[in-house]
């Protein structure tokens, strides 16, 4: 697949959209209308959450059931128009006012004795007069009724008039949640989206589909919306500012002046403080504002905040306000916040920086540094960018280092580099641009020699800073053997940026799990906060994605998937394109693991799609060569011979500290060229045991198994695994032990034992593998299990796999004897019942025994289960 950016066409979002995601609505609908017994629904909802598609499915539902359906339409002017409403269900004009024996024979005549369903939109707007005819034709004709309307409208006088006769049911229409969202806003786009774009879309529109209407036709005029790798994705990263929405610029308008001017408060704030509110606005027009559904007190904050109940509304209330009076009301709310104490540093700072008024540099970066400690990072460079000093340029660059724009950070700490002064605050910006050098330009080298001039400094000395930065580089590097005494160090000698602080979270389970102890890093992540600390996402999901990998070389691959999934919706609510790549990323090996080559693709297309724009990406060669590897596992031998082509123009070096050496592999594996492949896996293996990484040593040297099986590789894989505590490392030096010496029963033993722990993959390749030894029943077995993985496993074959051997199958006779002996009967009952001698039940047995691979009776069970359908 081109590594082409597109975009998206107007056609795909103006057309018709699908009614995705409501089918249990629509069937929590049909049961109380249709009951015995019952008169009607009421289906209340926000404006745009989606009604009148309901009932239109609704209606499609009652007439495919047999059912006759009519529908009204409400508009406010038929309020004032008595019978206006009513008059829809005649089929032709009627100007009369006794209209419920014209509409009931015209309602009966139509249905012809089926039931009628009568539906009525906006059912809020009905007058009077209507409103009585519809309640006189489910009294003489039996009809229900299905009324929409919106939520704060539900309880007005026609609605309530119908509803107080007769037994009525109310069903409260909720927006989209997340998975639904996901589901419409694909279904229109004909196209997966990245998980950044599908948060982005559902944080503005809260899941109401008219404003995603809105918002993605928007976005296709901005030309906002483009695909990457076939994926589609937010121009320029996470989704900027809403776009304005007629549907809720149609709400604002409904408002007083009064309650209007309160709204623009709140909207302005973003989030504010009550009592702040409270200061400038009065609490009855807050009431209403809530009573409308259109702000909403959030009590989970250290102090009640009142917010703009959906982004929408706060986005157009906005752009509707003039520039002098938002900078007017900027100012009111940092003299009410003022006022209130105890101070809102931040908050304060950003109303008086906006208002215009003066904010000393002091008190700005201090509101800056708190922010980046609050893990608030475009606020922090929101404030950076404010201040322009030596220390608003550190400040600045240390923001950016976090945020990934790696090439305007250096130029920002370079310049702090040469203007600061203050020894300190020199070691600390030698330690970020150290590893920004390292992590956003790839350069190890340079980062060393910017470290080791700073430690030059007398003052460097007990720097925690400059300890942190070479230890990260150290690790990430591959250089395991020498990291381990500098992480060692970090407890007692901790760094104080918060920026830093984020970068050793994942350097000790890193350095565990490259050392062989995944046991032991999943035991500390475990004891760690849940909420990994520091103010640099891309390193939290570093940490998260070291945990998954550690779990998958623990034997818990189960585990390892489930917990993937739990951190890549952290990482996305984290908004970092890069650290939502690297978890899909670890979600595409831990899928891999699992023997699920499509599942693994999807998750590494995501990870290429998120940070295909940023061609530095540490992880970069990694993406590329597993998606090589994976595309070539499914057939797709052309998209793997891209995905390498792009590998090779990345034009960087592999490193032994990741899977990004395996581009050079999968390019001779696919060529032909195996022991080619074998012989770079055994160089890279003895590189990475050189430094210390025993992870990268064990993952080579059993891909050369599993292509060149030896003994001498198998017995290095035997003294690795004997160093580490997880048992996946154990396991794969027994699966080598068994290709290297032919072993059947322990090739068996090894095949069974993947498929326990869910590594369904390498269990049919050693099922497979194994049942091409020569041996006993044994090889029966593992035919078995090979055909049956096979039709479970929706990979193809690996081209380095003998063609899977056909199992033998069980005659009917073998087979009735054989469920009989299952069942618990001894030879002699099952001779009587098949009229057969019991000789001939033992020799059944056997030959049973036998093509199941198993040697005793009690086996019986378990072998029938797995392979009951191998008769003939």
């Amino acid at each position: 697949m081109p590594d082409l950016t597109t975009t998206i066409r107007t056609h795909h979002v103006r057309r018709r959209w699908p009614l995705t995601g409501r089918g249990p609505d629509v069937e929590a609908i049909l049961r109380p209308l249709l009951a015995d017994g019952q008169h009607g629904v009421l289906l209340a909802g926000d404006t745009g959450v989606g009604k009148s598609r309901l009932v239109e499915a609704v209606l499609h539902r009652c007439a495919v059931s047999s059912c006759h359906t009519a529908r009204v339409t409400c508009t406010p002017a038929d309020r004032d128009l008595p019978f206006e409403a009513v008059r829809q269900l005649l089929p032709e004009p009627d100007g009369s006012t006794e209209l419920f024996g014209a509409v009931s024979a015209a309602l009966l005549k139509a249905a012809a004795g089926r039931a009628i369903v009568i539906a009525i939109d906006d059912a809020s707007w009905l007058d009077e007069g209507s409103a009585a005819v519809v309640q006189k034709l489910v009294v003489h004709t039996g009809a229900r009724v299905l009324m929409a309307t919106r939520t704060e409208a539900a309880a007005t006088p026609p609605v309530e008039a119908l509803r107080r006769w007769g037994r009525w049911s109310r069903i409260d229409l909720a927006p989209l949640d997340r998975p639904r969202t996901k589901d419409l806003v694909e279904a229109v786009l004909g196209a997966p989206a990245d998980g950044l774009t599908l948060d982005g879309l559902w944080r503005i529109t809260g899941g109401n589909p008219l404003f995603l209407r809105e918002v993605l036709c928007g976005a296709v005029d901005d030309d906002a919306l483009v695909t990457r790798e076939g994926v589609v994705a937010w121009r320029g990263g996470a989704i900027g500012g809403a776009p304005l929405s007629d549907a809720a610029a149609a709400v604002l308008e409904a408002l007083s002046p009064e309650e209007l001017d309160a709204l623009r408060y709140v909207a302005v704030a973003a989030s504010a403080p009550l009592e702040v509110i409270e200061r400038l606005v009065a609490v009855p027009v807050l009431e209403r504002l809530e009573d409308h559904r259109l702000i909403r007190l959030d009590q989970s904050a250290r102090v009640p905040l009142l917010r703009v109940a959906h982004p929408l509304h706060a986005h157009t209330v906005i752009a509707r306000t003039g520039a002098l009076r938002i900078r007017r009301i900027r100012t009111d709310l940092a003299t009410a916040m003022t006022a209130c104490g105890p101070d809102d540093r931040i908050r304060t700072v950003q109303w008086r920086l906006a208002a215009r008024l003066d904010v000393p540099d002091d008190e700005v970066l201090a509101a800056a540094d708190e922010a980046l400690r609050d893990r608030d990072v475009a606020v922090a460079e929101q404030l950076s960018r404010q201040v322009s000093t030596p220390a608003g340029a550190w400040r600045l660059g240390r923001v950016l280092v976090a945020r990934g724009e790696y090439v305007e950070a250096e130029r920002w700490l370079a310049e702090a580099a040469r203007e600061l002064t203050d020894p300190a605050s020199l070691a600390n910006v030698a330690a970020l641009r150290a590893v920004n050098l390292f992590w956003g330009f790839r350069e190890p080298r340079r980062a060393f020699e910017v470290i080791a001039e700073a430690k030059a400094a007398p003052s460097a000395d007990g720097s925690g800073d400059l300890l942190a930065a070479e230890a990260l580089v150290a690790v990430f590097d591959g250089r395991a053997d020498a990291a381990n005494e500098m992480v060692a160090l970090l407890p007692d000698r901790p760094p104080d940026d918060p920026v830093l602080a984020g970068a050793i979270a994942p350097l000790r389970p890193q350095l565990l799990l490259f050392t062989g102890r995944p046991a032991l890093a999943i035991a500390e992540l475990s004891a760690a906060p849940t909420e990994f600390p520091g103010a640099w996402p891309l390193m939290r999901a570093m940490t998260q994605a070291c945990h998954v990998h550690a779990l998958v070389m623990t034997g818990a691959v189960a585990q390892a998937a489930e917990t993937v999934r739990r951190y890549y919706h952290d990482a996305v609510e984290q908004g970092s394109p890069a650290g939502v790549g690297l978890v899909a990323l670890a979600g595409g090996i831990c899928a891999y693991y699992q023997g699920l080559p499509e599942q693994a693709a999807t998750w590494l297309r995501e990870a290429r799609a998120l940070t295909g724009g940023h061609p530095r990406f540490r992880f970069r060669e990694t993406v590329l060569a597993l998606s090589a590897g994976v595309a070539a596992e499914l057939g797709h031998v052309d998209e793997a011979r891209e995905f390498l082509d792009r590998l090779g123009a990345a034009g960087a070096a592999p490193s032994v500290a990741d899977y990004g050496a395996f581009g050079e592999v999968w390019a001779l594996v696919i060529s032909g060229d195996r022991s080619g492949a074998g012989a770079v896996l055994r160089r890279r293996g003895a590189e990475a045991l050189a430094v210390g990484n025993v992870l990268m040593a064990t993952e080579f040297l059993h891909v050369d198994m599993r292509l060149n099986p030896s003994p001498a590789t198998a017995a290095r894989l035997r003294r690795i695994a004997e160093s580490t505590d997880g048992d996946m490392f154990t396991l794969l030096a027994d699966h080598a032990t068994a290709l290297a010496h032919r072993d059947l029963h322990e090739m068996n033993r090894v095949s069974a034992a993947f498929e326990q722990r869910g590594y369904r993959g390498f269990a049919l390749e050693a099922a497979a593998t194994g049942a091409t030894f020569s041996g006993g029943r044994e090889v029966n077995a593992l035919a078995r299990r090979t055909q049956r993985l096979l039709g479970e496993h929706r990979g193809t074959w690996p081209e380095w796999l003998p063609a899977p051997k056909s199992a033998p199958l069980l005659t009917r006779r073998e087979q009735q004897v054989s469920e009989l002996a299952a069942s618990g009967m001894d030879n002699a009952t099952i001779a009587r019942t098949l009229s057969v001698s019991p000789r001939t039940v033992e020799n059944h047995l056997q030959r049973a025994y036998d093509k199941l691979g198993i040697r005793r009776r009690t086996e019986l069970a378990a072998a029938l289960a797995e392979d009951g359908l191998m008769v003939r």
